[in-house]
C-alpha cells in the first residue's frame, strides 16, 4: 500500500508503539475485560463536556481575533465555521446569530474567487478558505454555511487555479518557508481540491478545461507524488478513498493501516518522530468517523480519552509550533493552537454526538 513505508518508519522510531500496537492482538484463552455500561456512559459524557468546552474556546478566541486582527483567516474563520456547522448536526448548542455572523465574516474571503487568476507570483495561488469550505460542505451535507451557488463558484475557482502539472499549490514559496502542518504539503492541497471537485454532480466548464479534466490531472499528479509521511496527508487519503465508491473494497485495510499510527497514549502525532497532539488526533478521529468507523471502536475511544485528558482549563489544547524540514519554527502559538483545538473539537463531536 501507498503508506506502508510510513507505518514502517513509525514502528522503527517508536519501538514502544511497535510492541503495543503493531503486534497487538487477542491473548489466547483470556476473555477480554468487559467494562460496565456506566463507565461507557461516563466516557461519553466526559467527551461531550470536553467538546462543549472546545466550542466555547473557539467562539471566544475567534471573537478576540476578529476584534484585534479584523481579517477572517484559515484558522480563525474557516475552522470556526466548520466546527460550528458540525456542532449543529451533532446536537451541540450553537447560537444562530453567532453562527450566521461567523459565516458571513468568513465568506468575505470568497468575494473575489470568481475573478480571473492573477498571474503575479504570490497572488495566483488557490484560495485556502475555498478548499476547506468545499470539503466541509461535503463532510456535512446538511450544512447551511455555503450555498450551492457558492460551491459552484469554488469549483470554477479550482479549475482556474489548478497548476499545469495537475496539482493545487498552497504557496509559491518553497516548503521550508511555509508554516506546517497546514501549508507544508501541496499533496494535501491537491487531495482537498480533488475531493471538492469529485463532489460535483453537474459538469461545469471553464475555458478549455472541464471538471473531469481537472480531476484526471489531479489524480495523475497524486499518483506520481511521493508521500510526505504526515498523519494529515494519510488521513485525507483515507477520506478520499472512502468517498470514492470505486475504492470502497479496500477501505477497511487502509483504515487498519492508518490506525497503526495511533500511539500507546491513544493519540496520533503529526509526524512519526513527534509526540501525540490535538491537531493530528482530532483530525484522525474526525476522518475515521466520516469513514464509517463506529464510536465504540477501541481506536476511537482511546483517541477520545487522549483529547479529554490533555485539554487545557480554557477549553483549548496545548500545541507546539514546528518547522518544515530545513526551516525555522514559527514562534507565534496562536494559529496552531486554534487549528489544533478546532480539529480536537471536531473529532470529539463526531465521536460523541448528542
Amino acid at each position: 500500500m501507498r503508506f506502508s513505508n510510513v507505518v514502517n518508519v513509525m514502528c522503527v522510531v517508536a519501538p514502544a508503539m511497535l510492541l503495543a500496537v503493531c503486534t497487538a492482538g487477542p491473548v489466547q484463552g483470556v476473555e477480554p475485560e468487559k467494562k460496565p455500561a456506566a463507565n461507557a456512559a461516563r466516557g461519553i459524557a466526559q467527551a461531550q463536556k470536553s467538546a462543549e468546552r472546545g466550542l466555547a474556546f473557539l467562539e471566544t478566541d475567534a471573537a478576540k481575533w476578529r476584534k484585534e486582527k479584523q481579517c477572517a483567516t484559515c484558522h480563525h474563520g474557516t475552522m470556526t465555521v466548520w466546527a460550528m456547522s458540525e456542532a449543529k448536526i451533532q446536537g451541540y448548542g450553537v447560537n444562530p446569530d453567532t453562527y450566521a455572523d461567523n459565516v458571513n465574516w468568513t465568506k468575505e474571503r470568497l468575494k473575489n474567487i470568481d475573478k480571473p487568476r492573477d498571474t503575479r507570483p504570490g497572488w495566483k495561488m488557490v484560495s485556502t478558505p475555498a478548499l476547506y469550505l468545499a470539503v466541509m460542505a461535503r463532510a456535512i451535507p446538511a450544512q447551511t454555511a455555503v450555498s450551492p451557488d457558492e460551491l459552484a463558484q469554488i469549483r470554477r475557482h479550482l479549475v482556474r487555479h489548478q497548476e499545469e502539472d495537475g496539482s493545487w499549490a498552497w504557496s509559491s514559496a518553497p516548503p521550508q518557508n511555509r508554516p506546517p502542518p497546514f501549508f507544508e504539503s501541496d499533496e494535501v492541497a491537491t487531495l482537498l481540491g480533488l475531493m471538492a471537485m469529485e463532489d460535483v454532480r453537474i459538469v461545469q466548464k471553464d475555458g478549455s478545461l472541464s471538471r473531469g479534466d481537472a480531476q484526471e490531472r489531479a489524480v495523475a499528479w497524486l499518483a506520481k507524488s511521493p508521500p510526505s509521511g504526515t498523519t494529515q496527508e494519510f488521513a485525507f487519503w483515507v477520506l478520499r478513498h472512502y468517498w470514492d465508491s470505486r475504492r470502497m473494497k479496500g477501505i477497511h485495510g487502509l483504515i487498519s493501516e492508518f490506525n497503526r499510527l495511533q500511539r500507546v497514549d491513544g493519540g496520533w502525532g503529526q509526524l512519526p518522530d513527534l509526540p501525540s497532539d490535538a491537531y493530528a488526533t482530532g483530525q484522525a478521529l474526525y476522518v475515521l468517523g466520516l469513514a464509517g468507523v463506529m464510536n465504540d471502536d477501541k481506536a476511537i475511544q482511546r483517541g477520545v480519552a487522549f483529547l479529554v485528558a490533555t485539554q487545557e482549563a480554557d477549553g483549548s489544547w496545548p500545541m507546539t509550533s514546528r518547522a518544515a524540514i530545513g526551516g525555522t519554527p514559527y514562534m507565534n502559538p496562536v494559529p496552531i493552537t486554534y487549528f489544533g483545538s478546532a480539529w480536537a473539537t471536531l473529532g470529539l463531536m463526531r465521536s460523541a454526538s448528542k
